[in-house]
């Protein structure tokens, strides 16, 4: 992305609205991803019985946990970059 002639604010305002963007399609993917595991662990321990319910609720919790410490890190990761880019735009250093 090329910004000559461009304000500062014009820059950082076109940098939120990109990150903006892309945690949403972050927030979408990673809500599919979870439903399809937890989908698939209720029919394995509920539906076809292939896993005792005692131990089929640890197994969603597991899930549940694993994919709450991810989406953590995942978005974590989504905001240092987008303070990186918003420094970049401002012409500050990027190198915290």
């Amino acid at each position: 992305m090329s910004y000559t002639g461009d304000s500062i604010e014009s820059r950082v305002a076109a940098v939120e609205k990109e990150y903006t963007a892309r945690q949403a399609k972050l927030f979408v993917r990673f809500a599919m991803a979870e439903a399809a595991l937890l989908v698939a662990a209720v029919l394995i321990v509920y539906v076809f019985r292939l896993v005792d319910p005692e131990v089929g609720i640890w197994i969603l919790v597991a899930i549940a946990a694993i994919g709450g410490f991810a989406l953590s890190a995942l978005l974590m990761r989504h905001m240092q970059a987008r303070t990186r880019a918003i420094a970049q735009a401002k012409g500050e250093n990027p190198l915290f």
